[in-house]
């Protein structure tokens, strides 16, 4: 008899996932705007602060009920440019930090306010082995004539497996 996936199972990686680096921006002093849960502004947008999207959990049954997922997560980091070269890779420095968190396991536990999200670990996300890199810093730079606003995005892969 094949054991199903766990309905909960997105849900509780997203926020996983959204707990870890809301751990790191504020370590920062950053505000992490998550996308799909916190609303923006045109001024959030101008300001520093670290946005995080995740796409998955992609599921496959590797073998009877045992499943692998793949996950990944993007990191947005806005910096408003200040007139003075004291602090020219301070984004990059953000960048290297956000970086550097990625290469951690990532615990996932059952959060929630459900009766099944009793906050117990299931798992934990770890670095996808592949040929490709699994996490990559992407400079963008100023990313207008107008605003003195550079952009830096951080991006990585993950897998975990669960037995059913």
């Amino acid at each position: 008899m094949a054991t199903t996936l766990n309905e909960n199972l997105a849900r509780w990686v997203f926020a996983s996932i959204a707990v870890y680096f809301e751990t790191v921006a504020d370590g920062l002093s950053l505000p992490l705007l998550v996308e799909g849960i916190d609303e923006r502004s045109p001024d959030d947008m101008r300001e520093n602060h670290a946005e995080l999207r995740v796409n998955g959990p992609f599921v496959k049954e590797v073998s009877n009920g045992c499943w692998r997922t793949w996950t990944d997560v993007n990191i947005m980091l806005t910096v408003r440019m200040e007139m003075s070269r004291e602090d020219a890779y301070g984004i990059m420095r953000l960048g290297g930090k956000f970086e550097q968190a990625m290469t951690e396991r990532i615990p996932v536990h059952k959060h929630g306010s459900d009766p099944v999200d009793d906050g117990s670990l299931i798992g934990c996300l770890t670095i996808r082995k592949s040929k490709a890199e699994s996490v990559k810093l992407i400079h963008f730079g100023q990313i207008s004539r107008e605003d003195r606003i550079r952009q830096v995005m951080m991006d990585s892969r993950y897998e975990m497996y669960l037995e059913g």
